[in-house]
């Protein structure tokens, strides 16, 4: 994969995590304190929390393709490297003080990892359609 073509899935992947960071953020507040109010400032914790869990993604990284062994693995330690960044961060803001808290921050960071990884994989399935259709028709014209 070249460097841009990761920039650009790296950028459309930031939007589904700062999407799906909002939703968990309202989650986890309904549940852990529901009648916390927050400034104007609160808008940006999505945003920053998106960015903070992109930088792990270069580990995923490769000019060259990768086999599904060596993809596996870059991704498992990817995972876990995001939640020690975000857990760290978290701890670092001071948005996590116990045990429960950073336990269901885990899982919320586990969940949006699987939400952006399925929605990639179903980008990267439209694409890899079109892109067959595209053979088949240009083989099609070939053998005519």
């Amino acid at each position: 994969m070249s460097f841009k073509a990761f920039l650009k899935k790296c950028l459309m992947e930031y939007f589904v995590i700062t999407t799906c960071v909002t939703a968990a953020i309202a989650i986890l507040g309904q549940a852990l304190d529901p009648t916390a109010r927050f400034g104007y400032e609160a808008y940006w914790s999505p945003l920053t929390f998106g960015f903070v869990g992109l930088i792990p993604s270069f580990i995923t990284y490769s000019r060259k393709e990768l086999s599904f062994q060596q993809a596996l693995l870059r991704k498992a330690i990817h995972v876990v490297v995001l939640e020690v960044t975000l857990v760290a961060f978290g701890f670092w803001v001071g948005i996590l003080h116990a045990f429960s808290d950073t336990s269901l921050f885990m899982l919320s960071v586990f969940i949006i990892y699987l939400a952006v990884n399925l929605i990639s994989w179903q980008f990267d399935k439209k694409d890899a359609g079109e892109i067959n259709k595209t053979l088949k028709s240009l083989q099609g014209r070939s053998e005519q």
